[in-house]
């Protein structure tokens, strides 16, 4: 099994703000990071394997997080999802979680200690769902 330090977590947003808040808050966090700003970008890092789980904003432009979640839960099976937003739509998007293999949902504006709980148990569930 995976040591903390080399499980791989990848950010996906379109909102340069939004990733540099999350390196900054999360610099302390003992898991290893990754930073994508589009649906795109995110599935070439993954296409090098060792992401254990994506945390994607809903709306970017050209794929929208669904669908990135979607191709990713598709390509990588495995893969623990989660999902960001700042849209009124949360009832839409938390019918979603569990539908669409989504593990959970996170509001923005982002709180940091409900984001870091919310990242540890992704982690907690992988390491109980997980043989890797």
């Amino acid at each position: 099994m995976k040591d903390l330090s080399d499980i791989v977590v990848l950010f996906v947003d379109d909102e340069t703000e939004t990733i540099g808040a999350l390196t900054r808050f999360l610099r302390r966090e003992p898991y290893r990071k990754a930073f994508a700003c589009s649906g795109e970008a995110a599935l070439e890092l993954m296409s090098g394997g060792n992401v254990d789980i994506v945390v994607s904003d809903v709306r970017m432009p050209n794929m929208s997080g669904k669908e990135l979640i979607r191709i990713v839960k598709t390509r990588f099976p495995e893969t623990i999802c989660l999902l960001t937003s700042g849209d009124n739509e949360i009832d839409q998007i938390v019918k979603s979680v569990g539908i669409d293999n989504i593990f959970g949902f996170i509001t923005k504006p982002i709180d940091a200690d409900i984001f870091k709980r919310t990242i540890n148990s992704a982690i907690d569930y992988y390491y109980k769902n997980s043989d890797r």
